[in-house]
């Protein structure tokens, strides 16, 4: 019986990544187009209610939430890879203001659209291996201290990013990031009480300066919930890097300055 019942469970998750990629396929098919929950509901073949708890199990965030995301991904893709003008790219992705698409932008990324275009086209030659390593905020002796593990694939060879976000979506500047040891531990320290989303982001050598803009061979990992109290520290912090599925909601994050990155690269590889 409890072999049945693991079995039925495994048959419905699967039933539901399913439904929400075919939906996620929608949205990227029509993301210039406004696209009401309860159309992308009938597309899942569920009640809007139901869909919209479906979504947001399989993805962590909701249906809207989601393809807001896509858009901004998208318009970061056609900033990098076009020549397009940014009021075109606007359009393209769905926004009717322009007002409204740099303001989105903007708090996602931490630069107005055209600074980020002219900030990825100094260069993509390999980082200069200079700069100190990323301070450990641990080290810091305030606040909490949240510490875990991450698990990386056999043939990984890079640097792990790992950070807290105020959302369940990656995006923008993390409440605290680090940059996880060899071994795949990692502390997080001087920590706020609330609740916070811990996400892992693999980035293979060698770091070329545009991925910070757009991290296209990045690994990922987490978006467990950890919860921080002056009493305890609550929550699942064993992560495990892998590749990005098609059910990922898009990594909304700008890292504009990896010379500690960089550093802490030239060590491992000196070291090896």
């Amino acid at each position: 019986m409890i072999m049945d019942q693991t079995v039925v469970r495994e048959s419905t998750r699967r039933s539901h990544r399913e439904q929400v990629g075919r939906v996620i396929t929608a949205m990227r098919k029509q993301i210039d187009q406004p696209i009401s929950l309860r159309s992308l509901a009938r597309i899942g073949a569920a009640s809007p209610y139901h869909f919209t708890r479906t979504f947001r199990r399989v993805t962590g965030i909701p249906p809207a939430q989601f393809l807001s995301a896509l858009r901004l991904d998208l318009a970061r893709q056609l900033l990098l890879h076009s020549s397009r003008k940014v009021i075109d790219i606007c359009y393209d992705v769905g926004f009717n203001s322009v007002g409204s698409f740099t303001r989105r932008f903007t708090q996602a990324f931490g630069v107005a659209p055209g600074a980020f275009r002219a900030m990825s086209q100094v260069g993509v030659q390999p980082l200069s291996m200079s700069g100190e390593p990323l301070s450990d905020p641990a080290t810091n002796g305030a606040g909490h201290t949240v510490s875990g593990h991450v698990t990386k694939p056999a043939d990984f060879n890079g640097v792990v990013c790992v950070g807290l976000f105020s959302t369940p979506l990656p995006q923008s500047k993390p409440v605290a990031c680090t940059i996880a040891a060899e071994n795949g531990e990692f502390a997080l320290g001087d920590l706020p009480a609330g609740r916070w989303f811990l996400f892992a982001l693999g980035l293979q050598l060698p770091i070329l300066p545009h991925q910070c803009f757009y991290q296209e061979t990045a690994l990922r990992g987490g978006g467990q919930v950890v919860d921080v109290s002056a009493a305890n520290i609550c929550g699942d912090t064993e992560l495990f890097l892998r590749p990005a599925l098609a059910t990922d909601p898009p990594i909304l994050l700008f890292l504009p300055d990896l010379t500690g990155i960089a550093a802490i690269a030239r060590d491992r590889r000196d070291r090896a």
